[in-house]
């Protein structure tokens, strides 16, 4: 019996020190998360700078055109993106978004917006995912495009149909873009090159067919 005792008591020291070891593994991580966000060195502008930012930024005029069609700021920005202490060279990023509610998915376009306080000049602007729309003359060609080819003719024939003409089709290329001496950030912009058009049948059945607005010519066809 006092071997068994030995043996509980033991293993119940060895449970209370495991205990004990993740209580204060638990502390400490939540010591080193305390830290108030104020306090952090980095990602940080002043009251000051983060309103002569904004004020920099808004009076930019392809800025302005963002704000018009629906942009908007976001409650965290502008940020610091970049501070040289040696330099005294700071950088902030404002970033703009608008929601899009039209596609299956809930996207957010943004635009990212470079000030370099030290110039009072917005150094570059980001483009990101843009809200690229087509025309009603644009969508019209591409449906255009779409019957006229001979692969389509022959998928329509004899049946009902209805046409839709879809997102547009956009290519993406990467930029640098310079916004302080010996720093830069990479950009992103949009071109549009097509659109997607969607034959809907009376047997529920769709074949997406996307076009080339620019070679006037369908691209592929998805059975």
């Amino acid at each position: 019996m006092k071997k068994k005792a030995i043996v509980v008591l033991a293993a119940l020291g060895i449970i209370g020190l495991v205990i004990a070891l993740a209580f204060v593994g638990s502390v400490t991580y939540i010591m080193m998360s305390s830290e108030p966000w104020e306090e952090l060195p980095y990602w940080k502008l002043t009251d000051e700078e983060r309103q002569t930012a904004f004020q920099i930024a808004t009076q930019n005029e392809t800025v302005k055109q963002y704000l018009d069609r629906g942009y908007h700021t976001t409650g965290h920005s502008p940020d610091c993106i970049y501070r040289n202490d040696e330099t005294g060279i700071t950088v902030g990023e404002l970033l703009l978004t608008k929601p899009d509610f039209t596609g299956k998915k809930y996207l957010h376009y943004y635009v990212s917006v470079y000030v370099n306080l030290n110039t009072g000049e917005v150094a570059g602007i980001d483009e990101g995912l843009s809200d690229i729309q087509l025309t009603e003359e644009q969508a019209e060609k591409a449906k255009h495009i779409a019957l006229s080819d001979p692969e389509v003719k022959e998928i329509l024939s004899g049946k009902d149909y209805e046409i839709v003409v879809g997102r547009p089709l956009v290519k993406m290329s990467s930029y640098e873009i310079p916004i302080a001496e010996g720093f830069s950030v990479m950009g992103s912009t949009e071109e549009l090159i097509g659109a997607s058009v969607k034959f809907k049948f009376t047997d529920g059945t769709v074949v997406p067919v996307h076009v080339s607005l620019e070679k006037e010519e369908v691209i592929r066809i998805s059975h």
